[in-house]
């Protein structure tokens, strides 16, 4: 099994500084983290990716 995240970085909300990037980094994966606890994954499903101000920058899938 493989686990995929894409994560499109080229909104405001990512900053134009690496400390502010790393920061919105940190809470997308924080959040997925809290599905994947909670949740959990199946394969094949695709988990939408949001950013603090709750656009779609992404994408977290399982494949076999």
């Amino acid at each position: 099994m493989q686990l995929e995240i894409i994560i499109d970085c080229s909104n405001d909300a990512f900053g134009e500084d690496s400390i502010t990037r790393g920061q919105e980094l940190a809470n997308i994966l924080g959040a997925l983290i809290a599905v994947l606890i909670d949740e959990g994954l199946a394969p094949g499903e695709l988990l939408s990716l949001r950013d603090r101000n709750a656009n779609m920058v992404g994408h977290a899938q399982l494949s076999e």
